[in-house]
């Protein structure tokens, strides 16, 4: 079965209340969920947690204009940019206040009454147009941002490291890890930033460390996964502490700004021809793993095997 695709969401800012109402009904008329809000200042917050298909912005909302509001959106690197904003205004509109809102990073600007269908029209085109994006992003073998293999490409990569395990019956091992700062959490805005940054740093050293058989993944914001060749239980513990090493010289040496440590579960078997496991449930397995590891674990209490989870 297909799973049941999600509705778009509309985030609304409009300090009149009347008004919000009936554009979150609108928009809920259109098959969105809408979320409204007062002020700008809550719509800056709210909308930089992602999972927006639309913000709609009422030009004089309370606190913090909609102007202020989409410069600061823009200049916002956890935005996503590709959500588009709209700007309605209940004064007349000028060509000032158009290039104005153009000029903050408004994807268009709207006189009320509302032009609900010319909205909704150009709201569904940019909208598939994203998707398609999306879709067509999703199945590139090689992020082009960070030179890791996306989810799509170790998928690819996997059936051919499996087939030459088989035919060798050779061991092999899946690592999924998630470096995290030594010294704190992550606790608001401006920390995750910051661990985003230091987490490109630590990628960098993994791939140039790494050996030229491996194949690693990016498999979540901060996740990793290594799918090692001819790599036992042991080798994958290896390969952890290894990492690790590398990972403090580099921060010795300020390579990279701060300590972090590895959080790691793996899934090795012996013998892959024999191992009754195919690659996709290997590297579920390793990510299994890594979601039992303690949050504080460090050095080999940071590391588990998936045969060292407790049976369902």
């Amino acid at each position: 079965m297909e799973p049941k695709p999600r509705k778009r969401a509309a985030l609304i800012g409009c300090s009149d209340d009347w008004m919000c109402r009936s554009l979150q009904s609108v928009f809920e008329e259109k098959g969105y969920t809408a979320t409204r809000l007062g002020s700008g200042k809550q719509v800056l917050k709210l909308a930089r947690r992602g999972g927006l298909d639309v913000v709609l912005l009422d030009e004089r909302i309370d606190e913090l204009p909609a102007v202020e509001v989409c410069v600061a959106l823009r200049d916002d690197p956890l935005f996503d940019h590709a959500t588009p904003i709209v700007i309605t205004s209940s004064a007349h509109a000028t060509p000032q206040s158009r290039a104005a809102a153009y000029g903050a990073g408004a994807w268009e600007y709207y006189q009320q009454p509302l032009n609900v269908d010319d909205l909704f029209v150009k709201l569904g085109t940019f909208l598939r147009a994203r998707d398609e994006l999306e879709v067509s992003q999703s199945q590139r073998l090689v992020d082009p941002a960070s030179g890791l293999y996306t989810l799509f490409g170790l998928e690819q990569l996997s059936e051919q490291i499996g087939a030459r395990a088989v035919r060798r019956h050779e061991p092999l091992a899946c690592v999924a890890f998630s470096p995290r700062r030594a010294d704190r959490e992550v606790a608001n805005d401006r920390a995750l930033g910051a661990e985003r940054s230091g987490f490109a740093d630590v990628t960098n050293v993994v791939r140039v460390q790494s050996r030229k058989s491996d194949v690693i993944a990016q498999t979540g914001e901060f996740r990793l996964a290594i799918l090692a060749p001819d790599t036992d239980a042991k080798g994958a513990r290896l390969l952890v502490a290894r990492l690790q090493r590398e990972l403090d010289a580099a921060s010795n040496k300020t390579k990279i700004p701060g300590a972090f440590r590895v959080r790691a579960g793996y899934c090795a078997v012996a013998d892959f021809a024999a191992g009754n496991v195919d690659m996709k449930e290997l590297v579920h397995r390793a990510e299994s793993a890594l979601d039992h590891v303690p949050t504080g674990g460090e050095g080999s209490s940071g590391v588990v095997s998936f045969d060292e989870l407790p049976l369902a």
